[in-house]
């Protein structure tokens, strides 16, 4: 039997017909990597933004997603603990708290200085969306990147200290890093973004596992 030979014309022919079988098939075909420019560009820090996630945490996970002394480097803990909402003094009022937790860890970085971890867990994305609001009130701003699904840097003054602070949402969680007494970089960045691994990672239904940058 004697093979048969395409030509040049022909050949491109056929490849022209087999691509264009093969577009109608797969639904990106000639997209390229547009569908992953969306809400990870601009000043996403880390990772970029994680999916926003309607998981409504328990007092468990509120436990898990605050950093230990192995995520912190080996950091003394200074304090930690989670209560109910409502026991806070940012709860705008007890009707609007059932379900939802607060939590705290502290860690001493030098003499007088300290990093602090809290987080406030709502029922719904947009009820934290509200309660950021509230938690970053009109202090001034500051520039950082974006961390979580939003965030927002500013300075506070309180109890005759002034700190920097970053406020994120992260899915149903609201939750601030700040540094008082001391610098606050690169702590706060590098605290923050461990914050926002771990409430992403428990959010998703795995343990939190993030931890400070090793050296």
């Amino acid at each position: 039997m004697t093979a048969t030979t395409v030509s040049g014309p022909r050949l491109a022919v056929a490849a022209a017909l087999v691509a264009a079988v093969l577009c109608g098939t797969l639904t990106a075909c000639g997209s390229g990597n547009s569908g992953d420019t969306g809400s990870d560009s601009g000043h996403q820090s880390g990772s970029g933004s994680p999916a926003d996630s309607s998981t409504v945490l328990s007092k468990e996970q509120v436990q898990n997603v605050l950093p230990d002394p192995g995520a912190m480097g080996g950091l003394d803990a200074v304090s930690a603990r989670v209560i109910t909402a409502d026991g806070h003094l940012d709860c705008p009022s007890a009707q609007e708290c059932p379900g939802k937790w607060f939590g705290h860890a502290k860690y001493a970085l030098s003499e007088g200085a300290y990093v602090n971890f809290d987080l406030i867990t709502y029922t719904s994305v947009q009820s934290a969306k509200e309660g950021m609001k509230r938690e970053v009130g009109d202090n001034p701003p500051l520039s950082k990147p974006t961390f979580g699904n939003e965030s927002r840097a500013y300075t506070k003054s309180g109890g005759g200290l002034q700190g920097e602070y970053i406020t994120m949402r992260v899915g149903t969680v609201v939750a601030t890093t700040f540094v008082e007494g001391g610098r606050s970089e690169p702590m706060l960045t590098q605290g923050t973004t461990m914050f926002a691994e771990r409430i992403a990672q428990v959010e998703a239904g795995h343990k939190a596992t993030a931890t400070l940058p090793q050296e």
